[in-house]
């Protein structure tokens, strides 16, 4: 519903253009144009907050089950191999790695068919318009590509690293808390 929403108030304008070039503008086409436009956006807001919130509400449900499943883990292995590692490696993976399991399920896959369909909408219409505009269009997509492939070349690496160091300052953090009462009780 949202992607059909957001196209309406295109439409709409377009229309509105239309009667002004037309020379047929009047108050009453104008204002119901303005209608159709708002109607439109009021159905692409409210078709987004309900994907959205579902999207959540499941992605949520999602990440309880995956902490959970962790902490049974946890709970079932040899208890050396628990204190052999670092807390903050454990914080970090119960915490933060399940936590960027949030982004794809509550963003991406709403957001992704919303911003798949609209600009295939458009590319249709466009095409629909003028064969030469379509083309026109289509050409920017693998200009728009070429900057992005030389910004993800080194994507892998930078994000292990980050992994890395973000895991050792989880190590360090915690370590450091859990060092507070035993500094106080000296």
């Amino acid at each position: 519903l949202s992607v059909p929403g957001g196209f309406v108030p295109y439409l709409g304008v377009y229309q509105i253009i239309r009667l002004f070039l037309e020379r047929q503008a009047d108050w009453e086409g104008i204002v119901f144009w303005c209608g159709v436009c708002l109607a439109g956006y009021a159905v692409k807001v409210a078709g987004y907050a309900l994907s959205t919130m579902l999207a959540h509400v499941s992605a949520y449900t999602i990440l309880e089950g995956l902490r959970l499943q962790v902490a049974d883990r946890l709970m079932g292995a040899p208890l050396g191999e628990v204190e052999s590692r670092p807390i903050g490696s454990m914080k970090s993976t119960i915490v933060d790695r399940i936590e960027d399991v949030e982004p794809p399920l509550a963003h991406m896959i709403p957001e992704l068919s919303s911003n798949l369909l609209l600009p295939l909408v458009v590319v249709i219409a466009m095409f629909a318009i003028d064969w030469r505009m379509g083309l026109a269009l289509l050409v920017t997509i693998p200009v728009a590509l070429i900057p992005m492939t030389f910004g993800m070349r080194t994507y892998n690496k930078n994000y292990a690293a980050y992994m890395e160091a973000n895991a050792h300052v989880n190590s360090v953090i915690v370590e450091y808390v859990e060092g507070i009462q035993v500094v106080k009780a000296f």
